[in-house]
C-alpha cells in the first residue's frame, strides 16, 4: 500500500496499478584466504550481489501508462533507489515511445538483468555484464512485429547517463552525453539474435587524475609533446562506442547461447574492451545443471603508444624539475599499465526450480587473471531467486 501511494504522488492520475517484486539472496566465498573475486573474500558473504526491488505499474489510459522501479543492493547497504521512473505512450499496437529514467537495452538480458529469477546462471558473466551503467535519463522507441514465423523487435534509445566509475583504481565522475543506441532482436522457434550500436561522448573525472593531467601540460614548454599526450590520455568528451552481439539456440531440453561485447573511446586513457561468453545448459525435470566459459581483454597498446612520444628523463640542469618528471613518467606508465586486462572464467552450475517464481540456485567459478596469478580465485556461491 505504502508503494502504492508512493507511485501515486509521482504520477497522478493513475487508475489501475499492479506490483511486481522480486529478490535476490546470494551468499559466497572463496576457497582460500588470501583470495578475492567479484566483491568476495574467504568470508562467507551475502552482499556483493543480493538485490530486492518492487516494481510498479499503472496504466493512465488506454494508451499512456508510468512505470517506477525501487531497487536496494547489497552492495549498497540495501539503501533503496528508484533506479526506473518513466511513462509509455502506445502509439500504435506495435510502436512505443518511453520517457524518463530508462534501462539501456545493452545486453541480452538487460531488461531483466536485476530478476535473477530470468536466467540459469546466480549472476550473468562478470566479464561481458560488469559494466558501470545500465540505465539512461532519455527517450527509448520500441517497435515490434513478425513476418513469416520470424518475431523481430527494434529499439531506438538517447539521452545522457551519469554515474560512477574508477580511473586508476581512483573513484570518478562518468558523465555520457548524445548517446544513441540501436537495437534489433530476431527470434524464430527455437533461435533468437540480437545486435546493438551505439555511440555518445564520454567524460570521466576526478581530482586525481585531472592534477595528474594538468602535470603533463605544465611541462610543455620542456617537453613539447607533452599537452598532446595530456590530451589522448584526458577523458574530456571523447567519442566512445558500443557494440553487442548474442545468439541463442534454445531447444527447450538443452540450450547453447553466446554474448560478445566491444567498448572502445578513442583517444583517451581507456583500453579497447573486448569480452564474450559461451554458456550450455540441460533441463532434466526441475534441475537445470549448466556451464559457461567467458574472457575478457583490454588492449592497453594504443595508450603505451601515446607515452612513446615522452621522454622517460630530462635533463635541463634543475634537480627538482627533472625530478618531477620523471615521477611524473612512472605515473603515466603505472596509470597506462593498469588499464590492460586478460581473464578468463569457468562457472559450473545448477538450478533447481523449487514452484513457479522461486528457484534455488549454486555454483562455482573458476577465475584467472592471465596477466596475474596472485589475483587467479575459486569462488562458490548459493542463493535463492523469487519472484512474486
Amino acid at each position: 500500500m505504502l508503494m502504492r501511494g508512493l507511485f501515486r504522488c509521482y504520477f497522478p492520475g493513475i487508475a489501475d496499478t499492479q506490483i511486481n517484486g522480486f529478490a535476490n539472496f546470494i551468499g559466497g566465498m572463496t576457497l582460500d584466504d588470501d583470495e578475492a573475486v567479484y566483491g568476495y573474500d574467504s568470508d562467507f558473504g551475502f552482499k556483493p550481489a543480493s538485490v530486492f526491488g518492487l516494481q510498479v505499474r499503472g496504466e493512465i489510459s488506454d494508451k499512456l501508462s508510468a512505470t517506477a522501479q525501487l531497487v536496494g543492493r547489497g552492495s549498497e547497504d540495501y539503501d533503496a533507489d528508484f533506479e526506473w521512473a518513466y511513462m509509455t505512450y502506445s502509439v500504435t499496437p506495435n510502436t512505443s515511445i518511453s520517457a524518463g529514467r530508462l534501462r539501456v537495452p545493452l545486453f541480452k538480458y538487460s531488461s531483466s538483468l536485476d530478476v535473477g529469477y530470468a536466467y540459469h546462471w546466480i549472476t550473468p558473466p562478470q566479464s561481458v555484464y560488469n559494466i558501470d551503467y545500465n540505465n539512461i535519463d532519455g527517450v527509448r522507441v520500441d517497435y515490434q512485429n513478425y513476418v513469416g514465423n520470424w518475431e523481430y523487435s527494434g529499439q531506438l534509445t538517447a539521452g545522457r547517463i551519469e554515474t560512477d566509475t574508477l580511473i586508476a583504481g581512483t573513484p570518478a565522475n562518468l558523465t555520457l552525453t548524445n548517446v544513441v543506441s540501436v537495437s534489433m532482436d530476431v527470434t524464430r522457434d527455437w533461435f533468437s539474435a540480437r545486435a546493438l550500436y551505439g555511440v555518445g561522448s564520454v567524460s570521466a573525472q576526478n581530482d586525481d587524475y585531472e592534477g595528474f593531467i594538468a602535470g603533463l601540460r605544465q611541462f610543455g614548454q620542456v617537453v613539447s609533446t607533452a599537452p598532446g599526450v595530456a590530451d589522448n590520455l584526458n577523458i574530456d568528451d571523447d567519442s566512445g562506442t558500443f557494440f553487442e552481439l548474442a545468439v541463442d539456440i534454445d531447444k527447450y531440453d538443452w540450450f547453447l547461447g553466446a554474448e560478445y561485447t566491444r567498448v572502445d573511446v578513442d583517444e583517451s586513457v581507456i583500453a579497447v574492451n573486448d569480452a564474450w561468453y559461451v554458456t550450455a545448459g540441460m533441463r532434466i525435470g526441475k534441475f537445470t545443471p549448466h556451464i559457461t566459459y567467458e574472457r575478457e581483454e583490454a588492449d592497453n597498446s594504443d595508450q603505451f603508444g601515446y607515452l612513446a612520444g615522452l621522454p622517460g628523463t630530462i635533463s635541463t640542469g634543475d634537480t627538482a624539475l627533472d625530478a618531477g618528471w620523471a615521477q611524473l613518467y612512472q605515473t603515466a606508465q603505472g596509470i597506462v599499465a593498469t588499464q590492460a586486462a586478460e581473464t578468463a572464467a569457468v562457472t559450473a552450475g545448477v538450478r533447481y526450480d523449487v514452484q513457479p517464481g522461486l528457484a534455488l540456485k549454486a555454483g562455482m567459478t573458476w577465475y584467472e587473471d592471465k596477466r596475474n596469478a596472485l589475483n587467479d580465485a575459486t569462488l562458490l556461491r548459493v542463493g535463492v531467486n523469487y519472484t512474486f
